[in-house]
């Protein structure tokens, strides 16, 4: 069986207490650990950047489909509605969508989904 050094042991301890304290330090307060802070904050910007673009897009599409629809079998004020819809989701800002802007937006894509359920039959 193996004998430990207890000098070595003491020594293990003092860094891993060091460790300890380095952790408490916050990243943001020394020069070369506020880049990465920086970096990740971008980061996750552009994460929600991406995904507000993929939400307007899904939108975009789900209308385009509707409008041909309602091109086709649907009426002239219906199409009206389906085209400032549209330009309501090309002109918000879905990163920074104000609340009532999102209902606003909410109640119209329920409209549009009671229309292609209309229409689709």
């Amino acid at each position: 069986m193996t004998q430990y050094n207890p000098k070595n042991i003491e020594e293990t301890l003092k860094r891993m207490e060091k460790a300890d304290e380095l952790k408490g330090i916050h990243r943001s307060g020394t020069n070369i650990m506020s880049f990465f802070d920086d970096n990740d904050k971008e980061h996750e910007l552009q994460k929600q950047q991406s995904a507000a673009e993929v939400k307007k897009d899904e939108y975009l599409k789900s209308v385009e489909l509707l409008k041909k629809i309602i091109q086709e079998r649907g009426t002239k004020s219906d199409l009206t509605r389906i085209l400032a819809v549209g330009l309501l989701i090309e002109s918000t800002d879905f990163l920074n969508i104000p609340p009532d802007r999102k209902k606003m937006l909410k109640d119209n894509m329920i409209w549009c989904n009671s229309q292609y359920e209309k229409y689709k039959k």
